[in-house]
This record gives C-alpha cells, structure tokens and sequence, in this order.
C-alpha cells in the first residue's frame, strides 16, 4: 500500500511538470513597456499567418503616425526602423518600411520565413480567418506548403526586401536612444528610431553535443519520410 501510494503521488503529483510559457507583455497594438519598442506576429500569441501579416503592417502603419518619429525621421547614421526577424509578420513590415521610404534593416539569423520553410513536405495551410484581409500588401492565399513559401517570397522579391543574415542578441536603450546589439561580437549595435520584434516563437531546437550530429544527414525537425 506504501508503494502504492508512492506511485500515485508520482503520476499525478510529482511527475515534472511543465511551467506555463511566457510571452512578452504586449498591448493590443503591439506596443510594449519598452517605448519605440513593437512585437509583431506569434510572439503576440496569436499564431496565425494571417494575423502575422497583418500585425507586422500595421506596426509600420502605426509608427509612421507618430508624431515624435516624424520628426525625427531621417536621422543621420540612425535607421528609423530596425525589423528582427525575416518570417511572415518582420517581411510584411519591411515591405510598408520599403513603401514609406524608410530607412530600415531586417535581420535574419537564420533564413526567410525559416519556420514555413520548415513546415513538413505539402503540408496543408489553413489560411484562417477566411474572410480576414490583412493590412498591407501581403496577402495568404496558398494552401499547400510550398505554393505558400513560392507566394511569400514573391511578396519579398516584388517589393525588393533583402534581409541582412544577422542574429540580434538583444534591445537596448542607451542614452534615450534604441540599440540592437547583435550575437557577433565583431558586429557594433545599430541604433534605431524604432524596433519591429518579428522573431517568432519556434525558437532554436537544442543539440545532444555529440559527434555527428552537425552532418547534412542529420535533421532535428520533422521531414517528409
């Protein structure tokens, strides 16, 4: 009965569990507590292609109403918006970014819609809500994974949006002024008007740290069989 009750308190109390995944604390707009600082697409908790595209737009449609960027707009050796992140919601940005002839870097660390690319082989898209356009240029229609990707980066190409291959470390104020710092420590912070948080929420997958598992056979995400 001992034992019994051991295990009992394993399975349904003492099992490790997890903890409840924080997300930033993000208004509705996307503003956050750090001023000039705005997070776009899943990592406002809302993980829908549609509602990326539209979050990233309406970012650049909203920084450009504000009077304080206005007038400072076009600060010399300061970009107006730094974009992190080169998925769906940081490439919708970087397209109104382009159209408002602002002065702008997006910054991949990986590649161009890195977690699309990564969608399993034909993979069904569900483009929901149906009846939602989202602000901006870039619109979801796909409903298979590689139509979706080839439709994406024909949004990027026609708006002639180039990502800078860069992984950002961190945001930082300093002297009342926004810097992104990058990974690399031989790459100096850039400072910025404003911040676009584009990065998602797949994140990096972890490694064993075993010989071998950095060769081209080798795969940690899910591929069709």
């Amino acid at each position: 009965m001992l034992h019994l009750s051991r295990y009992l308190r394993w399975l349904h109390t003492g099992w490790p569990a997890g903890t409840v995944e924080k997300l930033p604390d993000v208004r509705e707009d996307g503003t956050t507590a750090v001023s000039g600082v705005r997070v776009v697409g899943d990592l406002t908790g809302i993980p829908l292609l549609k509602f990326s595209a539209d979050t990233g737009a309406r970012a650049i449609h909203a920084i450009l109403s504000e009077p304080d960027f206005a007038a400072k707009r076009g600060t010399a050796d300061v970009l107006d918006v730094a974009i992190v992140g080169a998925g769906v919601a940081g490439v919708s940005a970087a397209i109104e970014a382009h159209k408002a002839g602002l002065r702008y870097a997006l910054y991949e660390a990986t590649q161009t819609f890195s977690t699309v690319n990564n969608f399993p082989v034909r993979k069904p898209i569900f483009t929901y809500p149906t009846d939602m356009v989202p602000a901006g240029d870039m619109q979801v229609t796909a409903d298979i994974k590689e139509a979706l990707v080839e439709e994406l980066e024909g949004y990027r190409k026609a708006a002639g949006v180039e990502p800078i291959p860069l992984r950002i470390d961190r945001v930082e104020r300093t002297g009342g002024q926004l810097r992104v710092v990058p990974a690399d420590k031989d790459s100096a912070p850039v400072p910025a008007l404003r911040v676009v948080i584009a990065i998602g929420r797949s994140g990096n997958f972890r490694k064993l740290g075993v010989p071998g598992e950095d060769l081209s056979k080798v795969t940690n995400r899910l591929h069709d069989p």
